[in-house]
C-alpha cells in the first residue's frame, strides 16, 4: 500500500479500479489452470509419442547355453540394423513383477511354467522402421520370435491428450491477453476520470513520463496482488486435481502428471503477467496523453 499512498494521482478511488486486483485474480486463476491442463496433456502426449518408437521382441521360453546364444545372436542382429537406436533384454525380476497378476506371489519356476525371454527395443525415430523384415531376419536365427508394437502412436488417448494441449493453451493465452485488454481499458477510463488533476499537475511542471508512471506503478501493484491471490488458488486448485488423477492412467503405463519444468513456467506465470500489465499500463498512459489537451 504504500506504493499507492506515494501516488499523485488518487488511482485507488477510482471505482473501476478498485476491483481490478481482484478481476486479475480470477483472469490470472483460470490461465494457469488451462496452462497447467496444457502442460499435463503435452506430459502425456510426449509419453505417447515415446511408446509409439518402442517394441518388444518375444523369444519362446529356454533355459541353458543354447538360450543364451540365441538371446545374443538376437541382439547382434538387433544392433547391427540400422532401424534400432538400443535393445536391452528384460531381466528376471522385471518379468516376474510382469506376471505377478497372474501368478501372484508364486515364482514361474515353482509352477514349472517356461517364461518368454523378452527384449525391449527402441526405434530410430528417423528412420521409417520396416518391422516384419526385422522379424523375419530374426525369424532365421529363432523360428518362433515375434515383434509386438507396444503402443499405437494416434489412438483416442493421444488425440484427446492432443485436444487438450492445444484448447489449454490457447485458453491460457486468450485469458492473459484479456488481462492486458482489461489494464488498458481501466488505465485509459482512470486517466478520462482524473483529467483534471493531470492538468493540474502539468500546470505544475510534471512531465508525461512521470504521469504514466504514476498508471504504470498502480498497475503493478494491482498485478501482484491480484497476480499472488489467483496463483495460490490456482496453486491449490492444481494439486487437488492432480491427487484426485493419481490413479487415474490412460494406459497401464501412463499416469497425469506436471514435470518440474511445467512448475516452473507456471510459477513465472504471474511474474511475466505483472510486467506485461505493468508495460500495457504505461504505454496506454502515454497515448492517452499525448492526445490530451
Amino acid at each position: 500500500m504504500a506504493i499507492v499512498r506515494s501516488l499523485d494521482l488518487p488511482l485507488e478511488q477510482t471505482a473501476v479500479s478498485r476491483f481490478l486486483p481482484w478481476i486479475m485474480a480470477g483472469l490470472l486463476y483460470l490461465s494457469l489452470v488451462a496452462l497447467a491442463v496444457a502442460a499435463v496433456a503435452d506430459g502425456a502426449w510426449e509419453l505417447y509419442n515415446q511408446r509409439s518408437k518402442l517394441v518388444t521382441v518375444t523369444l519362446p521360453g529356454a533355459k541353458g547355453n543354447d538360450a543364451d546364444v540365441e538371446t545374443a545372436a538376437i541382439l547382434k542382429i538387433l544392433n547391427d540394423s540400422g532401424e534400432v537406436a538400443a535393445a536391452h533384454p528384460v531381466g528376471n525380476d522385471e518379468l516376474q513383477e510382469l506376471i505377478a497378476p497372474w501368478l501372484g506371489d508364486a515364482k514361474a519356476s515353482d509352477r514349472e511354467i517356461a517364461l518368454p525371454r523378452l527384449i525391449d527395443v527402441t526405434l530410430d525415430p528417423l528412420v521409417a522402421p520396416d518391422l516384419k523384415g526385422l522379424q523375419e531376419r530374426l525369424r532365421q536365427v529363432v523360428p518362433e520370435a515375434t515383434i509386438g508394437i507396444q503402443a499405437v502412436s494416434h489412438d483416442r488417448a493421444q488425440r484427446q491428450a492432443s485436444f487438450f494441449r492445444t484448447s489449454g493453451i490457447a485458453v491460457g493465452l486468450v485469458l492473459l491477453v484479456a488481462a492486458l485488454v482489461l489494464v488498458a481499458v481501466i488505465t485509459r477510463l482512470s486517466l478520462t476520470t482524473h483529467q483534471e488533476t493531470v492538468a493540474l499537475l502539468r500546470y505544475m511542471g510534471a512531465q508525461d513520463g512521470y504521469l504514466a508512471r504514476q498508471f504504470e506503478r498502480f498497475a503493478l501493484l494491482s498485478s501482484l496482488r491480484g497476480g499472488l491471490v489467483g496463483f495460490s488458488i490456482a496453486m491449490v486448485t492444481v494439486l487437488v486435481l492432480l491427487y484426485s488423477i493419481q490413479h487415474l492412467e490412460l494406459t497401464s503405463t501412463i499416469r497425469l502428471g506436471l514435470r518440474p519444468v511445467d512448475w516452473i513456467m507456471l510459477a513465472c506465470v504471474p511474474v511475466v503477467s505483472a510486467l506485461l500489465c505493468t508495460a500495457t499500463a504505461r504505454l496506454t498512459a502515454l497515448w492517452g496523453l499525448s492526445h490530451m489537451p
